[in-house]
């Protein structure tokens, strides 16, 4: 029995396919043969197809299907496109506008340094040769500060007694308006007393006539005090006096205006029973630009005070 069952399993080894290895069947070429046949007449009959007849009716075909598409496709692309064109330009032109904002600006800023550099040149030539006509041992003084209170109105300086600089010196604008005196001085700077201080007092003359009076100052605003027989004109000039003993002969105040009222008369004077008059008085440079002033020329001078009344 055991021999028997052996032979049988030798027959079943024997017998089993020789084309089928653990299970799987052998990938035989013989089987694809008629389908590459029917490749091969089909490829044959196409390019008869397109020798006789050719594919212009298959292209129009495909165009008829495919133009709708591509149209349609189009149509939703474009606006999508168009958008992102417009974005993308919006944000270009913003740079753009930025950067031309930024040029401008610096251009203003180049341009205005160039218009000070200007403007301080000017001034410095209108010193110069206000110093060569008027004293050439005058010295430029550059403002520090401006200083406009109500009981003091001065100038100061950065300049003082290493450079030159004294107690007494006139002090001129560019324009040669008399702007005051110097009352104090140290090493590096100087103060300058202003007309407009309510402590000032100034004689003056009226170049027409030669009219003498007073200029004094109240609330920062210049008056004239005259005697009420001189004959005054609106629009007069008024120089110095050569009776100041505070400052040279000639130096230019500024023009006469509109009599004064009786509360613009001087505080400091006592009643005078009418026999003096008070007029306002425009400065060459209006005072209200007396803190525009960057530099200002500083004349030889004596060194009495400013206020004459205690000479």
């Amino acid at each position: 029995m055991r021999g028997y069952k052996h032979s049988r399993v030798a027959y079943r080894s024997r017998s089993q396919p020789a084309d089928v290895v653990g299970g799987l069947k052998s990938q035989s070429p013989v089987r694809y043969l008629p389908l590459f046949l029917f490749l091969l007449v089909a490829s044959m009959g196409v390019l008869a197809v397109d020798v006789r007849y050719g594919f212009a009716w298959l292209d129009e075909f495909m165009g008829r299907i495919s133009n709708p598409m591509i149209h349609t496709l189009d149509r939703v692309i474009e606006p999508v496109s168009t958008s992102f064109s417009a974005i993308s330009e919006t944000l270009s032109a913003r740079r753009e506008n930025e950067e031309l904002k930024e040029r401008v600006a610096e251009l203003q800023r180049e341009n205005q340094s160039l218009r000070d550099a200007a403007d301080e040149n000017a001034r410095f030539r209108e010193l110069l040769n206000l110093k060569a006509e008027a004293a050439p041992s005058a010295m430029v003084a550059q403002v520090v500060r401006y200083v406009d209170l109500p009981g003091k109105r001065m100038l100061i300086l950065r300049a003082g007694e290493d450079q030159g600089l004294r107690v007494g010196q006139p002090v001129l604008s560019s324009s040669n308006q008399l702007l005051g005196r110097v009352v104090e001085t140290s090493p590096s700077s100087a103060n300058v007393r202003l007309i407009t201080d309510p402590t000032s007092k100034v004689r003056v003359t009226l170049e027409r006539t030669g009219a003498q009076g007073t200029l004094y100052s109240q609330s920062g605003k210049l008056y004239l005090r005259v005697e009420r027989s001189e004959s005054i004109e609106k629009g007069d000039r008024i120089a110095t006096s050569h009776l100041s003993t505070a400052f040279p002969e000639g130096l230019a105040i500024g023009e006469v205006g509109e009599e004064a009222s009786d509360l613009e008369s001087d505080p400091m004077v006592a009643v005078e029973m009418g026999l003096m008059v008070n007029y306002r008085v425009e400065s060459l440079v209006p005072v209200s630009k007396w803190d525009n002033f960057r530099e200002v020329l500083c004349l030889p001078g004596p060194s009495q005070t400013l206020l004459e009344g205690e000479k």
